[in-house]
């Protein structure tokens, strides 16, 4: 087995992301890469239990932790793409388009129901936004909802459930308890108002089923639906895409982790630490700083073990000024936890950090009026806004100073809220305009913007 394959392994049972890195940069500079690519598939065919490490550190490298879940595949397959296509150097530009592609193909390697739109306007793969925004308002636009035409009225979701925001919005309605893609009518109604309450109307998307084809309908559409489970792992295992199975429970446990249930917390939380992946640490955090959540002990443990320094800071604070004396001693166990394993490893203290690409302002313009036009949820709009302020350069706040102008009073509400995220001085021009609006309820929250972010008075 190369050598390179057998230190960068050693790198990764570390931890040490400084090393993993150097010895990729090597393999590119040198055309070793596919000895590596070789290597790391040995190893991992011996291993009896796979875990997501090796990823963490690929990803890592190639600026790649933004897309963790949404990319469909396995960590050394991408680094065989690198040597497939004689990547020798910027490797982390080549990932971004080819992964743009995929978006662009809407190819199954990359799932946009992972990506949330506000964390990836902040990093290089902002130039995805677009894309995603037309392809989750088509999806929309073509959804469907089938009901029978005979009492007792039945209507199938399964294909709302299919579109990112409509699966996100109704998942809040049931409180994010399981439910079913057939519901009766009041369940429906609902379901309906929930999404009239985000300015989407369900009625266009209606379309009957004669009632002596329900059932096969039905039966057809729950099909597709059957989740794989921790059985098929096998057939994972045997296509080489083993990882991908661990990465599937994962991105489940991230949800289940606030389950109401507690062996679904319980259970999430040791598959988040089987598969030994810092890519759930946002999670822990947040578990660990929610005084009602019973795992916070343990959520800390798991934090103090990941060797991730960037929650130094959070478990430092909480070891001070936490409330509960048993979370504070679990808090400095588990810095003292991290600060020794990480010492002198060379472990990346955050992810290299990248200057995002510009995104195409004119095209979120265009969508923004596609959203406005077609009646899309304003939490698209919201999350479109937020894209512009984050990622628009010198254009954004000229943009959104120019959809001031809109008629719709959500959008202006909106915009004010995106200003948040923009530097005081573009920030200020809107607030201005807003304070001379006709609607009372734009000057007010105008007025608190100025009372948050000028508290000092300084203004003109």
């Amino acid at each position: 087995m190369p050598d390179i394959a057998l230190n960068f392994q050693v790198a990764v049972n570390e931890g040490n992301y400084s090393t993993s890195s150097r010895l990729i940069d090597q393999a590119l500079g040198d055309g070793t890469l596919l000895d590596l690519v070789l290597g790391l598939r040995e190893i991992e065919e011996a291993a009896s239990h796979i875990t997501l490490e090796r990823r963490d550190h690929i990803f890592s490298y190639l600026g790649m932790w933004d897309i963790y879940f949404a990319v469909q595949i396995p960590s050394i397959d991408v680094l065989e793409l690198l040597h497939k296509h004689s990547v020798r150097e910027n490797a982390r530009t080549f990932m971004v388009d080819f992964i743009r592609d995929l978006v662009d193909r809407q190819d199954n390697r990359f799932d946009q129901f992972c990506i949330n739109i506000q964390t990836i306007s902040r990093g290089q793969y902002a130039v995805l936004v677009p894309s995603i925004l037309e392809q989750r308002t088509e999806e929309l636009l073509s959804c469907k909802i089938q009901f029978k035409d005979e009492a007792p009225r039945l209507y199938c979701t399964a294909d709302l459930l299919e579109t990112y925001y409509g699966r996100k919005i109704v998942a809040a309605t049931h409180e994010h308890r399981s439910f079913d893609i057939i519901v009766n009518e009041d369940q429906y109604i609902t379901i309906r108002e929930s999404l009239a309450s985000t300015g989407l109307d369900t009625e266009p998307m209606l379309v009957t089923i004669d009632s002596d084809k329900w059932d096969e309908y039905v039966k057809t559409r729950r099909s597709p639906r059957i989740h794989r489970s921790t059985k098929d792992d096998k057939k994972f295992q045997s296509d080489g895409s083993s990882e991908l199975a661990v990465l599937h429970r994962v991105k489940s446990a991230r949800s289940n982790i606030y389950s109401r249930d507690f062996n679904q917390q319980h259970n999430a939380l040791i598959t988040m630490n089987e598969a030994r992946t810092q890519s759930c640490n946002d999670v822990l955090t947040d578990i660990a700083t929610d005084p009602s959540h019973s795992l916070r002990n343990r959520a800390l443990k798991q934090l103090g073990e990941s060797g991730d320094m960037r929650t130094l800071d959070l478990l430092d604070d909480i070891m001070k000024n936490d409330g509960s004396t048993s979370i504070r001693k679990e808090a400095a166990r588990a810095y003292s936890a991290l600060t020794s394993r990480t010492a002198g490893l060379g472990l990346l203290s955050s992810l290299p950090a990248t200057r995002p690409p510009a995104v195409d302002v004119s095209k979120i313009n265009n969508i923004l009026n596609t959203l406005l036009t077609k009646g899309m949820p304003t939490t698209m709009i919201d999350e479109t806004l937020n894209s512009v302020a984050l990622q628009g350069g010198s254009d954004s706040g000229e943009i959104l100073l120019r959809l001031m102008g809109r008629p719709q009073e959500d959008i202006r509400l909106a915009i004010i809220k995106a200003t948040r995220l923009l530097d005081k001085q573009s920030a200020a021009l809107i607030i201005r305009a807003a304070l001379k609006d006709d609607s009372p309820a734009i000057v007010s929250l105008a007025e608190n913007e100025i009372d948050a972010r000028w508290p000092d008075g300084v203004w003109d």
